[in-house]
């Protein structure tokens, strides 16, 4: 098994990282949510990707702060005020799917009405084969259009049934998108491709953009229904 050498900048990452804890620690330590760590991380040039996990784990050997079981413990906190606001939110129903063999999603209403399609970009992160990647992307763009509705209409909060076909399509794979957007989702996952219009439509050529899509039909078509 081959191993990644080192090189010198790696060396001069963990340094900063472990200086910039040492030198703040009793600044570090008064804070209480991952938020406040970031925005400290940001404002001191320390959050790209390789420094920012080392600075995670000097964290973690100095202070022992667990950035990552405090951001997961805010997320958890913040899912079940969510759940409460739900109940009185408005709903709407998507279904989603990916296809790794050709690199395609969809997201679509009942019966694969109105839907958004294409090609996952560079960005999505979806490797070839990847059938697994492909739904997740896809239910994580459902979950982003939902949030253009409740933008469009001005809630506070809105409920997504999503109905997807793959079961590694999961809250956690979706939560953070579910947070950024103010989408309360509740996931249905069927085995009958039947059941799942967006499956024939994410192999529709050509492409389908989210604003071509009426958000205004999206909620309209399950006003007043409620997260079961």
């Amino acid at each position: 098994m081959s191993r990644t050498k080192k090189t010198g900048n790696d060396a001069q990452d963990w340094d900063t990282a472990r200086d910039a804890v040492r030198d703040n620690a009793s600044e570090l330590s008064a804070m209480t949510s991952h938020t406040e760590l970031l925005g400290w991380a940001k404002a001191n040039g320390i959050d790209t990707g390789s420094l920012f996990a080392k600075f995670k784990a000097e964290l973690r050997k100095q202070l022992h702060i667990d950035y990552d079981a405090v951001r997961q413990r805010t997320f958890d906190a913040r899912w079940e005020q969510m759940d409460q606001q739900a109940r009185n939110a408005p709903q709407i129903v998507l279904y989603a799917a990916g296809d790794g063999e050709v690199a395609s999603f969809a997201v679509c209403s009942a019966d694969g009405e109105d839907p958004w399609y294409g090609d996952f970009h560079d960005n999505d992160k979806v490797a070839a084969d990847d059938q697994d990647a492909a739904d997740v992307a896809a239910a994580r763009k459902a979950v982003y259009l939902a949030g253009q509705a409740r933008e469009l209409a001005q809630h506070e909060l809105i409920g997504l049934r999503l109905v997807v076909s793959n079961h590694r399509v999961t809250l956690e794979s979706v939560q953070r998108d579910c947070l950024r957007h103010d989408v309360f989702v509740t996931i249905d996952v069927v085995d009958d491709a039947a059941d799942n219009p967006a499956l024939e439509v994410c192999r529709l050529p050509g492409f389908r953009g989210w604003r071509e899509v009426s958000l205004t039909d999206l909620l309209a078509a399950d006003q007043g229904s409620e997260v079961a």
